[in-house]
């Protein structure tokens, strides 16, 4: 759930009000605020940051502004890292010279509404929002205050800042990196994919992916969570699968399994899996590690054991409706399915429970076998 804001805002009917357009990630966005209404700092110290924070508090725009900004917050459905990069495309848009005003502006917005931050300060004068957030992020750099780790966000961000005192309330939330639903940016449709799988050549689906998305995604941050990297993997396969996704491949991959035992079913999910995807090393394609949401295995023409993995987990858990863990060996990352009923095969146990190896990258392999020199015994399980 995102923060509530920090009171609630009332729009204000205004005949003819001026309006500002600007764009996220394709997407047309509009919030009213008369930019002849600005107000500017006289220099960047903290008592003209404070006098400009009253001045946006008690502009005649600013209710407008919040009801705006908070209303296309709802109908694009955007988590929490979306929102902050909407309210910097506005603070910017209409700050366009002026990044210390913007700076200052986006602070205003996200502490009303109700995200826990603070103000930086660089030495060269420039204003940055820094963001408190519930895991860690790499290769962002943060600054500790009182425990808690305060992310800058910002690209080329200064290596030491003054961090401004604040009066901000204690109640404030820290960013959440989770996705629990789909951000609804503009469509703009890649071409048409076709991937078949190579056992089961019945199961053949058509899909274009949203180019939108797909951008948002390479611009989302690495996260883990107590200081163990492993835990990369959670952020990514946790994320639903779009509107293109299950409207266009999710009925033909039911329609395959429908009728079918589990064990056939995963079986053919995992085909799927293994064989419609070209495999290829990120340090080949990307310079480097990455991981991939289900909806980028769709779309970039190849992936690895990590993308496979989350892909696959995506699908049982949403086709199938059963559990599903992440199993990571040493340079390998495969499944592991709680099936509830017999299937046999590797497994590994989790709290109590059976869950039976499924790898994505294997090719070929069934159900319940293991790729050679992977040691169940010692695998690392990533819940999901």
């Amino acid at each position: 759930m995102a923060p509530e804001p920090v009171e609630p805002i009332e729009e204000v009917p205004v005949p003819a009000a001026e309006t500002l357009a600007f764009e996220l990630y394709g997407t047309r966005c509009q919030v009213r605020f008369d930019q002849d209404d600005r107000p500017f700092m006289r220099n960047v110290a903290e008592n003209s940051i404070a006098d400009l924070w009253e001045a946006f508090a008690s502009c005649d725009d600013v209710d407008n502004m919040l009801y705006d900004i908070y209303s296309q917050r709802e109908s694009l459905s955007l988590c929490d890292w979306a929102y902050y990069k909407y309210v910097r495309a506005f603070c910017h848009a209409l700050y366009p010279d002026d990044p210390e005003e913007a700076g200052v502006l986006h602070t205003f917005i996200m502490t009303q509404s109700g995200f826990k931050l603070k103000i930086g300060l660089d030495h060269g004068g420039g204003v940055y929002p820094l963001m408190a957030i519930e895991c860690d992020l790499y290769s962002y750099p943060y600054f500790e205050v009182d425990g808690q780790k305060f992310y800058v966000l910002e690209e080329d961000a200064p290596e030491s800042m003054k961090i401004l005192r604040d009066g901000f309330p204690a109640t404030m939330h820290p960013m959440r990196i989770t996705i629990d639903e789909e951000n609804l940016f503009a469509e703009s449709l890649s071409s048409v994919r076709t991937l078949v799988s190579k056992r089961y050549p019945g199961v053949a689906v058509s899909v274009s992916s949203n180019l939108n998305l797909i951008e948002f995604f390479n611009d989302y941050p690495l996260a883990f969570v107590n200081n163990d990297m492993r835990t990369k993997w959670r952020f990514y396969a946790n994320v639903p699968a779009s509107h293109n996704i299950r409207e266009t491949v999710y009925p033909t991959l039911r329609q395959a399994i429908i009728g079918k035992s589990e064990l056939d079913a995963a079986n053919m999910l995992l085909n799927f899996v293994q064989t419609a995807f070209e495999y290829e090393y990120d340090d080949k394609i990307w310079g480097g590690d990455r991981s991939f949401f289900a909806d980028e295995s769709v779309y970039y023409p190849y992936c690895d054991c990590e993308d496979r993995s989350i892909l696959f987990s995506r699908l049982v858990r949403d086709l199938m409706g059963l559990d599903v863990v992440l199993i990571y060996y040493p340079g390998h990352l495969a499944t592991a399915v709680k099936f509830s009923s017999d299937v046999t095969g590797d497994y590994i146990t989790y709290q109590g429970d059976r869950y039976t190896v499924c790898d994505p990258t294997y090719i070929n392999a069934p159900v319940g076998m293991t790729m050679p020199d992977m040691d169940n015994a010692s695998a690392f399980v990533v819940v999901l």
